[in-house]
């Protein structure tokens, strides 16, 4: 006897940007369900409904042109819109979300991003971390400002939560009270397009877009949990020829400096400025160079071609760059801290956030130790296939069945 059909509506709409952590979670969900369980539609109400002719390429950030990357980029934030106008775009948003599942009758909502909107049925909503809780000092005062006005008075409008790390439900039963029973954990996985690739080809495609042979590599948005300053100190620290061997390659789009909005590039800048990490004459290559938010296609060369991927955030729910950088075969350095212990394992070295000089030995450690290099790349790949984006879809699957039927 056949299951019986779900129905499930999703709300997309971080689809409209180009895509991060979020907006890849969304995406792989909807191609890896059907696989998984065909009797379970699920509806990208964004896409479905409000999506003006903008393809899955643009949302991806697009393809950069053979030879661009080298170019020098200036990473603007992004343009928030006054909160009173936010608030009236939201509630026109969800009053349309809700008319047109109730129409269509859709039984349940999937809100796959912290705050659901109203809903007449059962709601499932998907936390992927604490942070405009924990430390608000780190996002756009506005963004704090709906966190503090929506999110807390929406938490009873769902009937099951999904976290993506066991950190992230340990958050959630300590800052909101939620009961463990009501909240299941389902880690995400790499995506296909992440995977080892032949050096030989590696070297050309970098070759052939004016980059160096050699690099260390940062991927996030430009935001004060991303711990860039840290970062850029401890590259600071690197001999100057190491530095010259391997330049850092600075991955992401704008972000948010702090409670004000203001631009993270001035920091990024001046940083780079105060730190001495300007360019030298002797040198190729800048020792510091900044790409900006670049497409899959090109971050997956990019994270093949690294010695290893530098990424000691403060805090994160998940952290899919190690994952997919793994994936690739290349190593990572990070925090040990909030939920990346839990999602490197032993495949990577795990550094304080806070202290530049340890972050900075690690790098030395990988530049200098091909054996140490080979063997985290080994680990790194056989860590990232205990995660997967079947493995997800099918936990999203049986909880879609035990409370939308």
């Amino acid at each position: 006897m056949a299951s019986q059909p779900v129905r499930v509506i999703i709300n997309d709409r971080c689809l409209r940007n180009a895509r991060t952590g979020v907006g890849h979670y969304v995406c792989e969900l909807l191609a890896a369900l059907p696989g998984v369980d065909p009797g379970i539609e699920l509806l990208p109400f964004y896409r479905t409904y409000l999506r003006r002719g903008n393809s899955d390429k643009a949302a991806d950030g697009g393809e950069s042109p053979q030879g661009d990357l080298h170019k020098k980029r200036e990473i603007r934030p992004p343009i928030r819109p006054p909160d009173w106008l936010r608030r009236l775009l939201q509630r026109g948003y969800e009053t349309a979300f809700e008319a047109i599942g109730t129409w269509k009758r859709f039984r349940l909502y999937h809100e796959p991003n912290h705050i659901p909107g109203p809903w007449n049925g059962p709601v499932v909503t998907t936390i992927h971390d604490l942070s405009v809780l924990r430390y608000p000092e780190w996002h756009p005062l506005d963004r704090v400002r709906w966190y503090e006005r929506d999110f807390l008075a929406a938490l009873p409008r769902s009937a099951h939560f999904i976290s993506v790390s066991e950190f992230t439900k340990r958050e959630m039963m300590q800052l909101l009270g939620i009961k463990e029973d009501r909240i299941t954990t389902i880690p995400l996985g790499p995506r296909a397009i992440f995977h080892p690739r032949p050096a030989d080809a590696v070297r050309a495609w970098l070759a052939a877009r004016g980059l160096p042979p050699e690099y260390l590599l940062f991927v996030g948005t430009m935001e004060p949990r991303k711990n860039i300053g840290g970062l850029l100190a401890a590259y600071a620290r690197l001999p100057r020829e190491q530095q010259r061997r391997f330049p850092l390659l600075i991955v992401g789009g704008g972000g948010w400096a702090g409670r004000a909005g203001a631009s993270p590039v001035l920091t990024l800048a001046e940083s780079i400025r105060r730190l001495g990490l300007t360019p030298d004459p002797h040198a190729r290559f800048e020792p510091v160079h900044v790409l900006g938010y670049v497409s899959d296609e090109d971050l997956s060369w990019l994270y093949a071609g690294a010695r290893a991927l530098v990424w000691p955030t403060f805090y994160e729910g998940f952290g899919l760059p190690p994952l997919e950088c793994m994936a690739t075969g290349t190593p990572v350095i990070t925090s040990r801290a909030a939920s990346l212990p839990e999602v490197v394992g032993k495949a990577g070295l795990l550094v304080d956030p806070n202290n530049p000089e340890e972050i900075a030995e690690s790098m030395r450690r990988i530049i200098e130790d091909d054996h140490l290099a080979e063997d985290l790349a080994r680990r790194g790949i056989a860590r990232s296939k205990e995660f997967s984006w079947a493995r997800c879809a099918a936990a999203h699957a049986a909880i879609y069945r035990k409370y939308g039927t």
